[in-house]
């Protein structure tokens, strides 16, 4: 187990309500998934693997608690509970797994199960655990469903057997589904959020509820967005039928002496004639296998109708109805809010690809309305989190020079500015401290060739929260060496209350300007937020 201390006190996380914000704690190397909802632990998964980060030690003892963490894979929903429990999964064990207590468990899974059985939410309490199993294998005659959504609960020091999840068997066109998923789960672990992919790789969210006895159902929530111009459903028509092979109407002499034959033409550079297999076959055979093949083709065309129909069908509804992002699904901690990245192909081409420019947009789902909240920046902004209030975190995608954004009553809020309105000591820190020069591919249209430019800008990576925005993190990538992660900044913003939580309990005055800035008086004419309130000075 290794130590790696961090590069300001965490001591310092733990502000009352009348003391001066410190300044963000600064990790090297980390990129964090997920906060626990009362903001003591945190997961980070980038190239380096998972790392667990432990802020109740002090600061003295604060560490990364690792144990291989390079094979394990955190959850894709809020992965860690308040008492730092983690879920995840790895590919060198086919069950799910969870840390707890500084080592490693395998989740139950049923006999029947095959590999990469995954664990992807947990609740606050840690006291359930949200999942799939994986129930059969890829392929096959028949059209099965492989995976399934499933919650663990709490027994004893552990967890119990895994309890299947109601589903439906059959997906929009009536046809078995690849998956049914379940991602991420509210803080009390009574509404949980996953996926279904159905026969063809089209995603949309279905929601599990528990009632007060205990029981679960299912439902779809905004399903009339899956088939909004009701086109008839078609049914996948299963697997196509087998062309008959040669082999199967010849005797094993018959075979041997066409593979000798076959052979001597691969040894003479394919100069002398290939054998036919008809050529080693009696009439008998012949005949036997030309009925064979004129019933395969009749099959054949009878199938290849029911599949065009059921082509066109599935290409209708995938241009009008929503393409949700796989496994790119989120619900807030009290259940009320969902959310997933959209992507849609844009109406300009790339030029760098030659097809249609891919837009990736979020949309919110307030699951006691039927209102929707479409947010796109750029083309390019993915779902990582929502607050209790339906406040939505996005961030432009990964691989790039990628930025947070503030999802909010139809806006999309860049993190500084949001965090000038909650912290305006924190966005000055920000505009001086997370500075990064890089270089960047821009498309010049005039010449048609991407150029490069060495660009200066303030960076906000990839940002994740607890539930109420009082502890919010930034994950700066490392796009200068993949290899290494870059930067996770954590900001406690204890509630969110902007400059009203540093006021002093003294008469003594705090003063900023509108860019964050601390001032020692304010005497120039402007606007100043005095004590939290904004002052106009003439």
């Amino acid at each position: 187990m290794k130590k790696i201390f961090l590069l300001f006190s965490l001591t310092t996380i733990s502000l009352s309500g009348y003391a001066e914000l410190s300044d963000p704690i600064v990790i090297e190397n980390a990129s964090i998934k997920s906060i626990s909802p009362n903001g003591k632990y945190a997961v980070s998964q980038g190239s380096s693997g998972l790392r667990i980060l432990n802020f109740t030690q002090g600061d003295e003892n604060s560490k990364f608690e690792e144990s291989d963490y390079e094979e394990y894979y955190a959850g894709d929903g809020n992965c860690v509970s308040d008492n730092g429990v983690v879920v995840a999964s790895t590919p060198t064990n086919p069950n799910a797994q969870y840390w707890k207590e500084g080592k490693w468990h395998s989740l139950p899974a049923p006999s029947y199960t095959l590999s990469s059985n995954h664990a992807q939410g947990i609740s606050a309490d840690g006291s359930r655990i949200c999942g799939t199993l994986r129930v059969a294998g890829m392929g096959g005659d028949e059209d099965v469903l492989m995976v399934v959504p499933c919650i663990w609960n709490a027994e004893g020091n552990g967890y119990g057997s895994p309890i299947i999840l109601p589903h439906p068997d059959y997906d929009f066109s009536n046809s078995v589904p690849q998956y049914i998923t379940a991602i991420d789960i509210s803080a009390d672990g009574k509404v949980i959020v996953g996926q279904i992919r159905d026969v063809c790789a089209l995603n949309y969210p279905i929601i599990y509820k528990e009632n007060e006895s205990g029981e679960w159902s299912y439902e779809i929530p905004y399903e009339y967005l899956i088939n909004p111009d009701h086109l008839e459903a078609v049914p996948f028509p299963g697997e196509g039928p087998i062309m008959p092979q040669f082999e199967s109407f010849m005797t094993q002499e018959e075979i041997d002496a066409y593979n000798e034959v076959y052979n001597e033409y691969v040894s003479s550079g394919y100069q002398i004639p290939c054998p036919e297999y008809w050529e080693f076959m009696s009439p008998q055979e012949i005949e036997a296998y030309n009925e064979a093949a004129d019933e395969y083709n009749e099959k054949a065309i009878a199938y290849n109708k029911k599949f065009y129909a059921w082509a066109d069908f599935i290409y209708g509804v995938a241009n009008s109805s929503p393409n949700y992002a796989f496994n790119q699904v989120r619900i807030s901690p009290d259940g009320k809010t969902i959310g997933s990245t959209v992507i849609v192909e844009g109406d300009s081409m790339d030029p760098l690809t030659g097809f249609p420019k891919v837009e990736n947009s979020v949309w919110l789902f307030d699951l006691t309305s039927d209102k929707i909240g479409k947010y796109n920046k750029d083309g390019d902004i993915n779902i990582n989190y929502i607050a209790n209030n339906g406040v939505g975190i996005g961030t432009t995608s990964v691989g790039t020079a990628s930025n947070s954004y503030i999802l909010q009553d139809g806006n999309v809020i860049d993190m500084v500015t949001w965090m000038n309105s909650q912290a305006p000591q924190y966005a000055s820190w920000m505009n001086e401290n997370m500075i990064f020069t890089y270089d960047k591919e821009v498309f010049d249209e005039k010449t048609g060739n991407y150029d490069i430019v060495n660009t200066e800008e303030v960076l906000t990576g990839r940002a994740t929260s607890n539930p109420d925005l009082s502890i919010m993190s930034l994950s700066v990538q490392n796009i200068w060496d993949y290899m290494d992660d870059g930067y996770a900044y954590i900001f406690d913003i204890k509630g969110g209350n902007g400059v009203e939580t540093v006021r002093p309990a003294t008469e003594e005055m705090i003063i900023y300007d509108l860019s964050g800035r601390k001032l020692k008086n304010a005497t120039a004419p402007g606007i100043y937020i005095i004590n939290g309130e904004k002052k106009v000075v003439r």
